[in-house]
Parts: structure tokens; C-alpha cells; sequence
């Protein structure tokens, strides 16, 4: 996904997206929450989290954040469904064994491609509007607005109730979707390679981030 001009609310609408499922233990009462309260509960505790430590924060405040935000997105995103949706038609094909694998290494990269950017977020600048919900079985659609100085970003969260719980797979950010980002990049190699040649560009792209 290119970030562009305005990469600090673009990073932030994604970030919110990753980790925004923090809210389902932070809101839930008698019943479950719906998908609005989970999304605007999520993005509360995701600014509460990027906020640690003030405009400077020290590099033990930083770690303190990574993890955080580590614990958080992988304990409520539905990597599955997000994993399932990017792969596309190449879901089908694969065993049980290849699924877990790819979720596995998908979680891996997001969360090494975009963690560092929690390293040089400052905060206090930005406001979120919560417009719209569109709810239609296990399926929902959120549509927020990011609006940072002059800037306004739309900001779309599609969700899917698991277990009882609404989670995101999916955030489109001024229409791009970020599952079809990805999508045409794995079909890309898929059409002409093989699955374990896709497994092998992950590792290697995970490993090259770790070291950065």
C-alpha cells in the first residue's frame, strides 16, 4: 500500500485496523458489544497504547509498545480471515497444514512491516469520527473518518463475528483495501509460482525486517 503525502494518518487508520479488537475485552458487559462499540472502544486503547510515554518516549517505553501492540493485534484480529481473503481462489488449494503455515508468516510480516512506525508516533493531533454502521448477518462495515491539521481520510473497518466477537479483517483506507493490496501481490507469484515459492519470499522478507 503506498502511504503517501500524508503517511501519519494513513499509518494510523492501519494501526488502528490491526489492533482496534482491543476493545472487545474492554467494553463487554452482559452482552456482547457490536461492531461500532468494538471498533471505538479498540481505537481509545490503541491511542492509550501509542501514547506511552509522552512526545519522547525512552527506548523502554518504545518495547513497552511494540509488545503491547504484539499482544493486542494477535489476540484479536482475525488473521485467519484476513489470511483467507488475500490469498483469494489460492485458499482452496491448500491443505490445513499450508493454511496454518501462511497465517503464521502473514501475522509475522504485518506486524514487522509496520511496527516501527509506533517508534516515531508523537499523537495529540489527530481526531476520529465514527459515521456509519452496517451490520448484515456475521458481517459488518464501519465507516470512520481520520481527520489530521487539513487533512481528512475516510476510513472504512469490515469486520466478521467470530465466536461471538466482531473482529476486523479488512480496513480500506480512502478506497484502497489493504486485503486487496496484498491479494494481487500473492496472486502475482502464485500464477506463476508455486505455493512453497511464496512461503520462501515471506521468510525471507520477515527475516530481512527483523534485521532492520
Amino acid at each position: 500500500m503506498k502511504w503517501g503525502c500524508r503517511s501519519k494518518s494513513r499509518w494510523l487508520a492501519f494501526l488502528v485496523a490491526v489492533v482496534t479488537m482491543s476493545g472487545a475485552t474492554w467494553v463487554r458487559a452482559a452482552s456482547e458489544p457490536g461492531p461500532m462499540e468494538v471498533i471505538r472502544a479498540g481505537t481509545d486503547r490503541v491511542l492509550e497504547v501509542l501514547n506511552l510515554g509522552g512526545a519522547e518516549p525512552t527506548p523502554e517505553r518504545i518495547k513497552q509498545r511494540r509488545e503491547e501492540i504484539r499482544e493486542i493485534a494477535y489476540d484479536y484480529v482475525s488473521f485467519e480471515e484476513m489470511s483467507k481473503r488475500a490469498l483469494g481462489r489460492h485458499w482452496k488449494k491448500l491443505s490445513p497444514q499450508e493454511r496454518d503455515e501462511f497465517v503464521e508468516l502473514f501475522q509475522k510480516l504485518l506486524y514487522n512491516t509496520y511496527i516501527d512506525r509506533v517508534d516515531t508516533y508523537t499523537g495529540g493531533e489527530e481526531k476520529i469520527y465514527y459515521d456509519q454502521e452496517r451490520v448484515e448477518g456475521d458481517y459488518a462495515q464501519i465507516k470512520t473518518r481520520i481527520s489530521y491539521k487539513e487533512s481528512e481520510i475516510p476510513v472504512e473497518y469490515r469486520m466478521v463475528r467470530t465466536n461471538g466477537k466482531w473482529m476486523v479483517y479488512d480496513v480500506v483506507i480512502e478506497g484502497v483495501s489493504f486485503v486487496n493490496n496484498y491479494r494481487k501481490q500473492f496472486d502475482e507469484v502464485l500464477t506463476n509460482r508455486s505455493f512453497d515459492h511464496l512461503l520462501s519470499v515471506l521468510r525471507d522478507k520477515i527475516a530481512q525486517l527483523e534485521k532492520s
